[in-house]
């Protein structure tokens, strides 16, 4: 499921930090804390177990849409007077779902604060997207950064190998991720695994960098990239990326 958030900001300068996406996470798991505490300490803290041994978050959310966006002085400001956007999703529609929504009607107020910025914004309209239907050749666009990384042997220890857009083995790595993504979600695999992850030149695929916890010390870079770009294979699998995301860092934007 997908829930779109109409934000209304508290003051006449609205401003969040450029690296928004761990402050607009971290903002999530307070709605989230607000219906269930328990469900967010095992969402936050485990995750739910794949069967490759990873612990994924199953919920995804969009870039800000910012209307008049501005950078100045290391922030990005806003026009206040208008609603700004935000699109979560999650097929755990008994765990993430229901509890973000209970969260929201709890406490309709959200804080977006890092790197010496901080806002408050007041929830004015919680909408669910409709989904589409799902068939086996469909086009899309990243609402947020994809990452998708393998192990890489360097000389200070195994690091993550960040995948460009067009490198080989980008297309397995996102198969895999998603079909552990469905495994969680279904306790099955599919029977049709195939899927096909395809962008072009003219897609104009954007590499993107991103900072995780900026200005602590568990500071973390990721390489991210922007496009549009064109799926093929089973709509179920298609259906699992659109709810929970492709990649990896899901939960952080």
């Amino acid at each position: 499921m997908r829930i779109k958030l109409c934000l209304l900001s508290d003051r006449h300068n609205a401003a969040v930090p450029v690296n928004y996406q761990y402050p607009v996470s971290a903002a999530i798991y307070k709605i989230l804390n607000q219906a269930s505490p328990e469900y967010t300490a095992f969402l936050h803290d485990k995750g739910y177990p794949a069967p490759s041994g990873r612990l994924m978050k199953l919920f995804t959310f969009s870039k800000l849409t910012i209307p008049h966006a501005r950078f100045e002085n290391g922030a990005l400001f806003g026009d206040s007077r208008q609603t700004w956007r935000l699109f979560v999703g999650s097929p755990m529609l008994e765990d993430f779902v229901e509890n973000f929504v209970l969260g929201i009607f709890h406490s309709s107020m959200i804080e977006i604060a890092g790197q010496g910025v901080k806002s408050r914004f007041q929830v004015v309209q919680v909408e669910s997207v409709q989904k589409p239907e799902f068939r086996e050749e469909m086009r899309f666009k990243c609402l947020s950064p994809m990452v998708i990384s393998r192990p890489e042997d360097r000389e200070h220890g195994r690091m993550p190998h960040y995948y460009r857009p067009f490198e080989e083995g980008l297309n397995e790595a996102l198969r895999k991720n998603l079909l552990q993504k469905y495994r969680i979600i279904h306790n099955a695999f599919p029977q049709n695994e195939a899927f096909e992850f395809q962008i072009t030149e003219k897609d104009n695929p954007r590499s993107k960098k991103i900072t995780i916890k900026e200005g602590t010390p568990g500071a973390t870079e990721l390489k991210a990239f922007e496009t549009y770009f064109t799926l093929r294979g089973a709509p179920e699998l298609m259906e699992v990326a659109w709810e929970c995301g492709l990649g990896e860092h899901n939960s952080q934007g």
